[in-house]
């Protein structure tokens, strides 16, 4: 089978994902009652799309809801072959007739609600391993298993899902007498960014320039990297002195910033990125959803180069950063 997936990359996302592998060997040993292993992780970024389109075959889609602090899906998917296996293991049958319904793609009602099983297993297992490791809360649950490909998936899939650019970790899998196969998680770039407020970088994508977005506003955030990471490299932090810590280790070509912020609001930061030797030629948009003549003023005299209503339209946004961006040298041409 062609390998669907391109672009390495490498993250903290990555190294927490694999440290949750040793607890999900053992209980995964215990619910299959056959050593299991996880080997060889390798992160890229791609779509859905592309990587169910690449590949000749059909998956196994175990959707995971991504609750409390953070919002979206993460799936787990293995070939339909890997969820025979794995789903006749825990009906107990023999190798040898597990091999052969593999071999004949025999996934019927029983074999289907134990790989459910063992995928609702999995949702916890990730759930218990990533809750304390991720800076903020977050809860995952099993909401649904369903066979994809790819004459079926835009039906499986929104269009929007199925394009968005997503974070696939592929991992070895190894059962103790059964082929090798492959146990793939997927998650939106874009949640996975936001797990630990980093950029995962793909270097084959050029970007036009480097974005901090500072809000307390987590929505506020999504908002802006939804909008802007097709185009842009897009840092976000919902905490204004953190946003002074990413302005000193490396280039930022624009701060978007909200004006009402607990414990440092948008105007005195702005003062403080300007009255500092190594920020203050960066631009500085801000942002209200109280769009005062005094806070314009404000913001202004503050050293801001433009002022910015919310709610904004993803073409307002854009529109406002390529002009500061061009007239600061960053983009060739728009």
């Amino acid at each position: 089978m062609e390998n669907p997936l391109n672009k390495k990359t490498s993250s903290k996302l990555e190294e927490t994902l694999v440290s949750t592998f040793p607890r999900i060997c053992t209980d995964c040993g215990k619910l299959t009652n056959k050593q299991f292993f996880l080997t060889n992780p390798v992160l890229h970024c791609t779509t859905l799309h592309s990587f169910i389109e690449k590949a000749d075959t059909n998956y196994v889609l175990a959707k995971f809801a991504i609750e409390e602090f953070y919002e979206g899906e993460m799936y787990l998917i293995l070939t339909i072959k890997e969820a025979i296996t794995i789903g006749s293991l825990l009906l107990t049958m023999e190798d040898a007739a597990i091999r052969e319904n593999a071999g004949k793609g025999v996934f019927d009602d029983d074999c289907a609600d134990a790989f459910k099983e063992f995928t609702n297993q999995v949702c916890g297992m990730l759930d218990n391993e990533l809750r304390p490791k991720l800076p903020k809360p977050i809860h995952l649950k099993l909401t649904g298993t369903v066979l994809i490909n790819k004459e079926n998936m835009n039906t499986v899939l929104s269009e929007e899902v199925l394009n968005e650019e997503c974070l696939v970790l592929a991992v070895t899998m190894r059962i103790l007498g059964f082929d090798d196969g492959q146990f793939i998680l997927c998650v939106s770039k874009l949640v996975g960014e936001e797990f630990f407020c980093e950029a995962i970088e793909d270097h084959s994508k050029q970007f036009k320039g480097t974005i901090l977005a500072v809000d307390d506003s987590n929505t506020d955030l999504r908002i802006v990297k939804k909008i802007l990471s097709s185009e842009y490299k897009v840092l976000v932090t919902d905490n204004p002195n953190s946003a002074l810590s990413l302005l000193q280790k490396g280039r930022i070509d624009l701060v978007l910033m909200d004006i009402y912020m607990p414990g440092l609001d948008g105007i005195t930061l702005c003062e403080r990125i300007k009255r500092n030797a190594m920020s203050n030629t960066i631009p500085i948009i801000i942002c209200s959803a109280a769009p005062t003549q005094e806070n314009v003023i404000k913001a202004i005299r503050a050293g801001a180069i433009d002022f910015l209503v919310k709610p904004f339209t993803r073409q307002k946004l854009i529109e406002k950063i390529n002009k500061h961006l061009i007239n600061n040298s960053v983009l060739l041409n728009c």
